[in-house]
């Protein structure tokens, strides 16, 4: 028999207008709560749906009612909120059971931690949440001359924005496993999730948090995290609750990809500060894979003859960075599309909260029935629902890994 387990801490932070608070409330029960993870976005996101009529902890576990008149839940009125914007939120989740001895052993699995974003007046009452990106929101993007940043040979991506953290009085780390450039980029009046979200726009940069490490560049998934996670298993006739799979096969599959890049180039002309001009060349292949084929079909755009409209199957957009050359784009561009090139399972499926699952984790899906449609997926998002009607991780698959016998075991590498 498992027991529930639900721990939202409230962590208060002073303000100029309230510079006492300081407190920290712990929630053990909640109407409602969501949160969405995924690298595809900048911010990871949630809501919390609170009721008044409940009795809650403080940091020193004494209890006091949440609910009455004189509560002021979020800035509504002059007294000091219990709920701010910009306070620190933790959400943890898992199940009590008992061991062989009759112990019994309540493990938490920590599924968010950010900030609150927006407090509502409602009953019961609403609080939305966000990751670490909440703060780059708040951010402007300084470098140490000013508000320009140049990306050369010796000047990434990473280390830009590793400066923009260090100016901005932040702690945040950036990872390392990349050194990306983009040749000149220039920031102007924008923070410093802005200057992420025109990365991501432009170049095609992810960017998202793991922690307190802000990863970005063209790489989104690290194979050690999911190794360190541990062999996460889903049974559809035992642990699957519901599916929104679809089982494509290769052979009726037509995709296609447009692999482009924007290089630079000076003009031998500079801008009214001083700053050499530059103009966009775009690079832009059409590769297609159709009907169970590995032999890909290459079309190159030309000033004359763009790429042409998707008459049939599905069309992807791979945004490469600066100095990749032809050739190079399209090996890239077919890297990205063989990933989505594949027979097997495409889509989300709903599970308990364990065994639990991370963004970029491995998991397997055996069926007992169909053993032919057993595999290793990588995990592109998870979304994490709990409160009255339990726990429930909807968890969307990203591309096919390996081919599983019954046992899990590996018969044949995808990628």
């Amino acid at each position: 028999m498992y027991r529930v387990l639900t721990k939202i801490t409230f962590t208060q932070q002073p303000t100029s207008d309230f510079p006492a608070r300081n407190g920290s409330i712990i929630y053990q029960f909640c109407n409602s709560f969501e949160v969405i993870t995924t690298w595809d976005t900048l911010t990871d996101n949630g809501s919390i749906t609170l009721p008044k009529n409940v009795y809650i902890k403080d940091k020193f576990g004494k209890r006091f009612p949440l609910g009455g008149t004189n509560i002021n839940l979020g800035g509504f009125s002059n007294e000091d909120p219990v709920f701010l914007r910009g306070d620190k939120v933790k959400i943890e989740w898992g199940y009590a059971y008992y061991d062989k001895r009759g112990n019994e052993i309540s493990p938490l699995q920590e599924i968010f931690t950010g900030y609150i974003s927006q407090v509502t007046s409602k009953k019961p009452f609403i609080i939305q949440v966000e990751d670490n990106m909440w703060i780059l929101k708040q951010k402007r993007a300084v470098g140490a001359g000013g508000r320009t940043f140049f990306s050369g040979k010796t000047y990434t991506i990473e280390s830009m924005i590793s400066e923009m953290f260090i100016n901005s009085g932040l702690s945040f780390t950036v990872s390392d496993f990349a050194k990306t450039t983009t040749g000149d980029f220039f920031t102007q009046n924008e923070t410093i999730a802005q200057v992420l979200a025109r990365l991501r726009k432009d170049y095609n940069f992810k960017s998202y948090f793991k922690g307190n490490e802000l990863r970005i560049g063209s790489q989104v998934y690290i194979e050690s995290d999911a190794i360190a996670s541990g062999k996460k298993l889903f049974h559809f006739q035992k642990n699957i609750i519901s599916d929104d799979l679809d089982y494509q096969r290769k052979d009726d599959l037509t995709i296609s990809t447009v692999a482009k890049t924007t290089d630079e180039e000076l003009t031998g002309e500079t801008t009214k500060d001083g700053f050499a001009k530059t103009k966009k060349v775009k690079y832009e292949v059409l590769i297609t894979l159709a009907n169970g084929s590995n032999t890909p079909t290459y079309y190159v755009a030309t000033k004359g003859n763009p790429i042409p409209p998707n008459t049939g199957g599905q069309r992807f957009t791979d945004t490469f960075p600066r100095g990749t050359s032809l050739e190079r784009l399209k090996e890239l561009g077919l890297q990205n599309l063989r990933l989505r090139y594949y027979t097997g399972f495409k889509g989300k499926f709903t599970a308990f909260a364990i065994p639990f699952v991370k963004v970029g984790d491995n998991v397997d899906l055996i069926d007992a029935i169909l053993p032919e449609r057993n595999g290793r997926y990588k995990v592109k998002s998870v979304r994490y629902t709990g409160g009255i009607g339990g726990l429930r991780q909807e968890i969307e698959l990203d591309y096919l890994i390996a081919k599983l016998d019954g046992k899990g075991n590996v018969i044949q590498n995808m990628v």
